[in-house]
């Protein structure tokens, strides 16, 4: 996919947690701390706003540092996922309950929303994730790589 414009690269932070855009198209997402609906819409936003200039973009997730999750956060991190519609999500660091968490929310994005077809995969460490989008950028279609 062709981008509409060039991603230039920034980092936002919200509280403690924060957001790296890297060009050409990922975007990096660290959760830190416990997780409200206040943490979550502002990180939407940037997200959208940056996916309106591009043509689909990978998302690594960082639950390595993230604590509770509310359920306004659940909500946010579902209306998220339909909105910008991943082309891959690698999600890194997370304990057995946020996995929970997360696969419950692509998964009812694409419930919801049959445009939400992006592959979604977990692994321990951040060079791992990244290893596995390098993969789907290069073999789409391919997500068990």
């Amino acid at each position: 996919m062709r981008s509409r414009g060039p991603l230039r690269s920034y980092t936002v932070h919200i509280g403690s947690s924060f957001m790296r855009f890297e060009p050409p198209d990922t975007c990096l997402v660290a959760y830190v701390g416990d997780l409200s609906g206040d943490d979550v819409t502002p990180m939407n936003a940037a997200i959208e706003e940056v996916a309106k200039s591009i043509d689909g973009m990978f998302m690594l997730v960082d639950l390595s540092r993230t604590g509770e999750v509310t359920g306004h956060a659940r909500e946010g991190g579902l209306h998220g996922m339909r909105a910008l519609n991943p082309r891959g999500t690698a999600v890194f660091g997370a304990d057995f309950r946020l996995r929970v968490v997360a696969t419950l929310i692509t998964k009812a994005a694409a419930l919801i929303d049959a445009r939400v077809k992006g592959p979604v995969s977990f692994h321990e460490r951040e060079d791992q994730a990244r290893a596995w989008l390098e993969g789907v950028r290069r073999h789409p279609g391919h997500s068990h790589l």
